[in-house]
């Protein structure tokens, strides 16, 4: 049995707790629609965690895969699956970005890869913006 790390141990028991309880912020559930062709229709100036250049939130799922979107520029979002590319855990956000529970590998706010074990960043979904409204997928 591989020993594991203090810090391995509290970053799993915090990624499941908070699994279970913080899976999309209430207003995000308020601000996210399913269009009829299955893409999401994001109102992102009411998600407070977009309000600024860096933030990021959970957004939903499309397609059954769990999405992030993080805001990059004034008027410039990005999509990604927040399914790890190492091995297809679902990421968790962290101070500074998204975790993997599995294996500790840290992304970016953006979904960009920090620290692996996985070797690509997290997988980017179309995103456009349309009068205020970021549509995913």
């Amino acid at each position: 049995m591989e020993n594991l790390s203090r810090r391995a141990v509290l970053t799993g028991a915090c990624a499941i707790l908070t699994m279970g309880f913080v899976n999309i912020p209430s207003a995000a559930n308020a601000s996210v629609k399913r269009l009829s062709d299955g893409r999401l229709s994001v109102r992102v100036k009411s998600i407070p965690e977009l309000a600024s250049i860096g933030g990021a939130v959970q957004i939903g799922k499309l397609k059954g895969t769990p999405v992030g979107l993080a805001r990059t520029g004034d008027t410039k979002y990005v999509a990604f699956s927040l399914a790890c590319p190492h091995q297809g855990v679902k990421v968790v956000k962290s101070e500074n970005g998204w975790v993997c529970p599995a294996h500790q590998s840290e992304f970016e706010s953006d979904g960009d890869l920090l620290l692996g074990p996985a070797t690509s960043r997290l997988t980017r979904i179309p995103v456009r913006l349309r009068g205020g409204n970021a549509v995913i997928g």
